[in-house]
């Protein structure tokens, strides 16, 4: 419901997934239950021939908030149900990794970790090659690893079992409801909030020298 919500321009929508080895089957499974396209090595290669300029080595501007299913005909990726999410696995933490930068389309990386303290070195490294001060978001239970996951996170935005596109902007959570989010001095911004008008007040600030006598 984040990632494929407007096919996928809301920027603090996911962009990467990172599961632990443990649940990644179920995961899986579950992603193509709810209508994600899971690639194989094979039709990645294919979509990422379509979609890639092999000058730039980023994805081509014609991809942003196409729907999934147009994609994936693109290249040649059927699936027996209507394809609402791609979502291609890969390992590469990499700069030169497309798949590692904002995608605003439909379309997810997955990496595969061995434990929840890979998971954590795993989004931090995400984060810096693109995306620093932006958003984080954690889906899980366990307190003490949502607790390690928020003082880690290099973002203003830490989210916890919450869709990204939906919360971040402030729809479906506490956070001030807006579509221009700060990153704070992480990302060479001044604020790490949700910007309103409030923002962009000038307030005057009057004060006097104190009584010379009452010091």
């Amino acid at each position: 419901m984040s990632k494929s919500f407007d096919n996928g321009v809301i920027c603090c929508s996911e962009h990467n997934l990172v599961v632990v080895q443990s649940c990644a089957q179920a995961f899986r499974a579950a992603l193509e239950q709810h209508g994600a396209a899971v690639l194989s090595e094979q039709e990645t290669a294919a979509f990422l021939n379509v979609i890639v300029d092999p000058v730039s080595n980023r994805f081509k501007p014609h991809v942003n908030g196409q729907l999934a299913a147009d994609l994936a005909a693109q290249a040649g990726i059927p699936r027996p149900y209507p394809i609402k999410l791609l979502v291609i696995p890969t390992g590469e933490v990499h700069q030169n990794n497309p798949l590692a930068l904002e995608k605003l389309a439909p379309i997810l990386s997955l990496f595969t970790v061995a434990d929840e303290r890979a998971g954590i070195q795993v989004c931090q490294e995400l984060l810096a090659i693109d995306g620093l001060g932006h958003t984080a978001i954690i889906y899980t239970d366990n307190a003490p690893l949502i607790e390690s996951f928020t003082a880690r996170m290099p973002a203003s935005r830490i989210l916890v079992n919450a869709p990204g596109a939906q919360a971040g902007i402030g729809m479906t959570s506490g956070l001030i409801p807006s579509l221009t989010l700060g990153c704070g001095t992480f990302g060479g911004t001044s604020t790490t909030d949700n910007v309103t008008y409030s923002h962009l007040l000038n307030v005057p600030r009057s004060n006097t020298w104190p009584n010379r006598g009452s010091i």
